[in-house]
């Protein structure tokens, strides 16, 4: 199966260096693509994916070269490809603007510009945001 054939599937981004599940809207893991067809795809959830197509797709990312998680570095600008998360929270410390998912999670990144925060102190703010990765390699 070639890449053009997976397009329907996935969609590569060279220049952040990773792989993008099409109905998902988030980056696929590119140490073990075959979790996130487990966690999302499987024949119980609402876009399945044949066992067939989930292995030429890891076969197919294992000749790209893509960027660890870890050392992603989030674009500045949106990408249309990756899904919009309307319910976010962005760091008002001057020249920080860092976003999280989680209200608690904007907090204890707070803590970084100064601690202790008082009780009922926010320098933060709801916005929307996007992520190329889920769980552990949000940023």
């Amino acid at each position: 199966m070639s890449a053009h054939s997976l397009n329907s599937y996935i969609i590569h981004l060279p220049i952040l260096q990773v792989v993008v599940c099409r109905f998902c809207e988030i980056g696929v893991l590119p140490k073990d693509p075959l979790d996130h067809y487990r966690r999302h795809h499987t024949s119980s959830k609402e876009y399945p994916i044949p066992m067939e197509i989930r292995h030429k797709i890891a076969a197919y990312m294992k000749t790209l070269d893509l960027c660890d998680p870890k050392e992603i570095i989030p674009p500045e600008r949106r990408i249309p490809q990756i899904k919009i998360i309307e319910e976010g929270w962005m760091c008002k410390f001057p020249d920080c603007h860092k976003c999280a998912t989680t209200e608690p999670s904007i907090r204890t990144h707070y803590y970084t510009h100064r601690n202790p925060i008082p009780n009922g102190f926010k320098n933060w703010e709801e916005t929307s945001l996007q992520t190329i990765f889920d769980g552990q390699h949000k940023k």
